[in-house]
């Protein structure tokens, strides 16, 4: 799909899937309640994007480069990982016990550093705690946003969302166009980088990580750190299960966001491929400095140092 392409689909689609946790045209009852709750139903507690930016959307649709044209949703709020992916990872590690579940831990606070979720079950007889840390990762949105496809929701015209586009673009002085996106740039900037910082730190204090990811995102993800998996009953460090949306639909209305996979890699496996990451190819120097060379030579002016 190119650019150009993409613009148009942006401009045709209705930008938002899930509202509060229901598709944006559900009808049942369920979805109704939520919505009039401003609830988000996987954290069971108050939409915390509707509190802090006045917005409550958890995915959106879009056709990234690897989408080969086709718009997928992509869940851009990190609670749309929560409940049924965050449970499994308790029952992956723990099976039929039930740990404690606490959530937003300062680990560290020069530098900071927050885990998402910590669960552990103190086995009082041995004097010690089993735990594990676990982390929910969503993608972000780049660009001009879906903030006027989200009023014209809430002013129940989803129908009508473009003209909230030309509204705000009038209001604001600037180009009509719906120009969202999801930030695919920060799967390797920001997760891959994120994974490698946490997954130091808590190999050093012997706690197992969980990423929990979508499954397109963890697919993305290893084209860029390509790193060597081990089996279950092997050691590991790190586990990544991924769920993706299914299409289809669940009896209250929900979208279906199902199990893929879980794939377990050591610390050394992982930070080995993240240091020879496909970012680096041999010839980069070379391609570097010809890039370099061109926009010098494209400049109308240079910049002064003295």
């Amino acid at each position: 799909m190119t650019a150009g392409n993409d613009r148009v689909r942006r401009g045709t689609l209705f930008p938002i899937v899930e509202a509060y946790g229901f598709p944006h045209d559900c009808t049942t009852a369920e979805a109704q309640e939520t919505w009039d709750a401003q609830q988000c139903p996987f954290s069971n507690t108050r939409c915390e994007k509707k509190v802090q930016y006045n917005f409550g959307y958890c995915s959106v649709v879009y056709a990234a480069a690897w989408d080969k044209g086709r718009p997928q949703p992509y869940a851009v709020c990190d609670h749309r990982l929560d409940g049924e992916p965050i449970n499994w990872a308790l029952s992956d590690y723990f099976g039929d016990e039930q740990p404690q579940l606490v959530s937003e831990v300062t680990a560290l606070s020069d530098p900071k550093l927050n885990i998402d979720y910590v669960a552990f079950i103190d086995d009082e007889a041995h004097d010690e705690t089993a735990l594990i840390a676990i982390e929910a990762q969503a993608i972000d949105l780049r660009g001009g946003g879906v903030g006027p496809a989200w009023r014209a929701w809430e002013d129940g015209k989803p129908e009508q969302w473009r003209a909230y586009f030309t509204a705000e673009a009038k209001d604001k002085n600037r180009r009509d166009t719906v120009d969202y996106g999801v930030n695919t740039g920060n799967v390797y900037k920001r997760l891959a980088t994120q994974v490698l910082v946490k997954g130091e730190y808590l190999k050093e204090i012997d706690v197992p990580l969980y990423v929990i990811m979508q499954h397109s995102i963890l697919q993305q993800l290893r084209t860029r750190v390509n790193f060597t998996t081990v089996g279950r009953d092997d050691p590991w460090d790190i586990t990544f299960g991924s769920f993706e949306y299914t299409g289809q639909r669940e009896s209250n209305g929900q979208l279906e966001f199902s199990f893929v996979e879980a794939v377990r890699t050591t610390l050394d496996n992982y930070r080995l491929a993240f240091m020879m990451s496909s970012a680096a190819p041999t010839y980069l120097r070379e391609d570097f400095i010809e890039k370099v060379k061109k926009k010098a030579g494209s400049s109308t002016s240079q910049t002064e140092l003295f």
